[in-house]
């Protein structure tokens, strides 16, 4: 091949290599908009915009929890976020009656000895419930002796008979995490034997530290009935009853808050003080209430002044008299 063939050869190849260039690469160079910058395009996690907010509040009720032991993000201070304590400050007025005002009642164990009443109590010692800022021991425990006749305090139908108590005691959540650590734990009968049962008038009575329940859910009682036997079930230093009442309707109060790690929810419906409405004066109340209620006599009756006491012996004047049947004073005639 001669040299100019060679060289026009050479022109041709390098004019297709031009024209494959413009067509693949070169089409971007031509006048038109700029292309979008990869960086501006939104990304699917990116935080919403302003607008983007307003359409979908962070305080919707609808919005999913946060992760347990997660840290919230404040929200701004014009919208503050609720508390779980709120409905405190939003107590709707109770419809049943007052405490001392129940009728119908029974003392759940007879002839007991009160051991520990409805008062203040320091959390680590039993305390349950906080009323005006105080820890209380929200119950009345009654001791006599080991395996006595438990019996139900007023009609009404038992709810619940076992160690696994705590859903039917009022609480405002769910109480079911307490049982789940102690399974993980394994110490589900740590728990006491409890019966809660419902009043038929807005209130619940509750039965702890049972030896054994003799009664079963759905079951109808009246007042009196045997429901089981007095015990230590749980944490308990000795044979006793530990009885509570419930008010239903009544008002929140808080758990103390030691509890509330170990599953417990932040509140619960009102604690009644059971001698507010067990009645003192009944023949198998504890005695130092029934003296209370009736004094005991301080003894015989004086005679009267129109039955003397005849004197047997002369009065001396300068001795101390002596108590005399018709008192210290000396009977009339001597």
């Amino acid at each position: 091949m001669t040299p100019a063939r060679l060289g026009l050869l050479a022109l041709s190849l390098v004019a297709l290599i031009g024209a494959v260039w413009l067509v693949f690469v070169g089409v971007d160079l031509k006048p038109g908009p700029a292309a979008t910058p990869v960086a501006a395009l939104p990304s699917p996690t990116a935080a919403p915009t302003a607008d983007q907010a307003t359409e979908q509040p962070t305080d919707s009720p609808s919005s999913a929890p946060s992760a347990p032991g997660a840290t919230e993000q404040p929200s701004a201070p014009t919208t503050p976020q609720p508390t779980p304590l709120d409905p405190l400050a939003k107590q709707v007025p109770p419809t049943t009656v007052e405490p001392d005002q129940l009728t119908g009642y029974v003392w759940p164990l007879r002839n007991a000895l009160i051991s520990g009443r409805f008062a203040p109590r320091l959390a680590a010692e039993g305390g349950f419930v906080v009323i005006d800022g105080v820890a209380y021991h929200d119950g009345l425990d009654l001791n006599t002796r080991c395996g006595d006749k438990v019996r139900a305090a007023h009609d009404g139908t038992v709810l619940y008979a076992g160690r696994d108590f705590d859903p039917y005691l009022g609480y405002q959540g769910d109480a079911e995490a307490i049982y789940a650590r102690l399974e993980k734990q394994g110490r589900t009968n740590t728990q006491p034997i409890v019966i809660v049962i419902d009043d038929g008038n807005g209130y619940r009575s509750v039965y702890v530290h049972l030896a054994e329940a003799d009664a079963e859910a759905g079951q109808v009682v009246k007042a009196g009935d045997i429901i089981g036997l007095e015990g230590m079930t749980g944490f308990a230093t000795g044979c006793h009853l530990h009885y509570g009442m419930i008010r239903m309707d009544g008002p929140w109060q808080e758990v103390v808050a030691r509890l509330q790690p170990y599953g417990y929810p932040p509140l619960v419906r009102e604690r009644v003080n059971p001698l507010d409405v067990l009645p003192w004066g009944d023949e198998y109340a504890p005695q130092r209430l029934q003296d209370k209620v009736n004094p005991p006599s301080a003894g015989p009756e004086s005679p009267t002044p129109a039955e003397p006491t005849p004197c047997t012996a002369p009065v001396d004047p300068g001795a101390s008299p002596g108590p005399s049947p018709a008192g210290p004073e000396e009977s009339p005639g001597c």
